[in-house]
């Protein structure tokens, strides 16, 4: 299918009339018929050779028609000159009067009779059938018939009903005939039927594919890209292909998670968006993405396609991080950070996770270090559990009690600290610092731990000096941070760690250290110890 509606060859059709012609001649008795034979296919081969010789290369028979581009193409006209054959073609009519017509982006004159122009309207589409020739040394073509055919879209739309079935290649061979006209003429219309023809190919082929035919898609994709289509349509097929992509690899065996990342890493490459957290996302959309999304996507508009590229790539991380997620929720804490770090819009799963591993926790707190149960403490309060982190911090300290107390006096200073600042028990904490008194009287550090709480050696035992809390002293109920006045550097340093930063001053009343905990510059706990005397350690003195 192209430009030309008929293309019989003239000459095969000047030929064949000579051959009938021939054969109708009577012959004059039968035993001249071979003889007659003979000579019928000479005057055949004759004819043929007589039009060769007078047609000029490249002359259309009256049963061809040309487009006006086509015409443009066999320039010079000069040789159609003394032509047997008459031309045809078809054209917009560009203006016409006094006997002349002129066709839209053709430059001949066209010379007719004003009574076959009664029709004719500016921009028709008519069909023009004459020959060439001079007159006065002007080239002009003298019209002999003319007439009005449909426009270019009435036959593309014609053409493309009697396509029942069409292969691909049909409907782009229809497309590449109005795409022609379209842009020869600059007409956006008929560029237009051109796409929807070319789409229509598209549309075949996709038809063709099998469902689990990804790599087929994509190439359709690049087909779209090529012939300068829509790009909804190859938007959908990447989708697609990619959505088919993902579903196989789901079902490979054995699961190779480190494919199921790299396909999420890249994703955003043909579907833009897909790493940009949404700040508001459309939780029916999703629900219906998820249900079907091949079909929610096609129905999308430009604007919520942005969405589901993002809810594509939500799902399939969020398949990835769970695939291995242990049942007891011991790895809960680690991918609830994964989804805050990569999928925010599902926190609310994180926190299901995140209280699984708590209760896990809870149920493990017997291994747990001490910075470890006391962020877990810290969670169960934030919460609003505090109840269960009272439980847990009175388990992971019971769990190490009867160690702790074969350990001696720094057995049973450990005990009462962990008491006081993680329990807030202070009968508890001033029972152990007791039992550690009784063991050497004269250890400094079970002292001063006593006397920071209050008490003094009294009647052969510890008292409270002061009721209530000791005058000028900070216990560890007013410091949320579990540090209180007295408290030894040693004792400091198994709460906290090493100190980021330590400055050492020597003044009039000993050795003065400061310890700061954070980031340079911007510190969030410092510390002031002082250190009286050579035997004394340093103790907390401000903070």
């Amino acid at each position: 299918m192209d430009a030309v509606r008929h293309t019989p060859d003239p000459r095969s059709l000047t030929a064949t009339s000579l051959h009938v012609a021939s054969s109708r001649s009577p012959s004059p008795c039968p035993a001249n018929r071979a003889l007659s034979r003979h000579r019928i296919n000479l005057w055949s081969l004759l004819g043929l050779l007589v039009m060769a010789a007078a047609t000029p290369a490249g002359v259309a028979a009256a049963e061809t028609v040309w487009t006006v581009e086509k015409l443009n193409d066999t320039k010079p006209w000069d040789r159609f000159l003394d032509s047997p054959l008459a031309i045809r073609v078809e054209g917009r009519v560009g203006g016409f009067g006094g006997g002349q017509l002129r066709l839209l982006r053709c430059d001949a004159k066209f010379i007719v009779d004003s009574q076959k122009l009664r029709n004719v309207i500016p921009k028709s589409t008519i069909e023009l059938t004459g020959r060439f020739r001079k007159v006065d040394s002007k080239l002009e073509f003298a019209v002999e018939e003319l007439r009005v055919v449909p426009g270019y879209v009435e036959q593309f739309e014609s053409r493309a009903a009697r396509l029942k079935r069409a292969t691909s290649a049909e409907w782009n061979e229809l497309g590449d005939w109005i795409a022609a006209l379209g842009r020869f003429y600059e007409d956006a219309d008929l560029l237009k039927k051109g796409d929807e023809a070319y789409l229509k190919a598209i549309e075949t082929d996709h038809a063709s594919l099998k469902p689990d035919d990804a790599a087929g898609r994509f190439e359709l994709a690049t087909k779209v890209d090529e012939r300068k289509l829509p790009p909804r349509r190859k938007m959908e097929l990447l989708h697609e292909g990619l959505q088919i992509q993902w579903q196989t690899m789901q079902k490979a065996t054995p699961v190779d998670l480190a494919a199921w990342q790299d396909f999420t890493e890249k994703l955003g490459d043909p579907l833009p968006g897909t790493t940009t957290p949404l700040t508001s996302p459309n939780r029916d959309l999703q629900k219906r993405y998820e249900l079907d999304p091949v079909a929610t996507y096609r129905k999308a508009t430009d604007e919520q396609r942005i969405q589901l590229h993002r809810f594509f790539f939500i799902s399939a991380t969020r398949k990835r991080l769970l695939h291995d997620a242990s049942l007891d929720g011991r790895d809960g804490e680690r991918i609830a950070d994964q989804i805050l770090e990569l999928i925010p819009e599902e926190s609310e799963l994180a926190e299901v996770h995140r209280r699984q591993s708590l209760a896990y926790r809870v149920l493990h707190v017997e291994s747990a270090t001490r910075s470890e149960i006391e962020d877990l403490a810290t969670q169960l309060r934030e919460r609003k559990q505090q109840e269960t982190a009272d439980q847990a911090l009175l388990k992971w300290v019971k769990s190490h009690e009867l160690r702790l107390k074969g350990d001696g006096i720094v057995g049973l200073l450990q005990l009462s600290e962990e008491y006081l600042t993680l329990l807030r028990k202070e009968a508890e904490a001033v029972e152990y610092l007791s039992d550690a008194y009784r063991i050497d009287p004269g250890y400094e550090e079970v002292k001063s731990r006593l006397a920071a709480l209050g008490y003094e050696w009294r009647n052969s035992r510890w008292v409270k000096s002061v009721p209530g809390r000791p005058a000028g002293v900070t216990t560890p109920e007013a410091s949320p941070t579990g540090i209180y006045l007295g408290m030894t550097s040693t004792a400091l340093r198994e709460m906290l760690g090493e100190p980021r930063s330590l400055t050492r001053a020597i003044t009039s009343r000993g050795i003065t250290e400061v310890w700061s905990y954070g980031p340079p510059g911007n510190s969030r706990l410092v510390i002031r110890l002082e250190k009286k005397s050579n035997s004394q350690e340093p103790k907390v003195t401000n903070f």
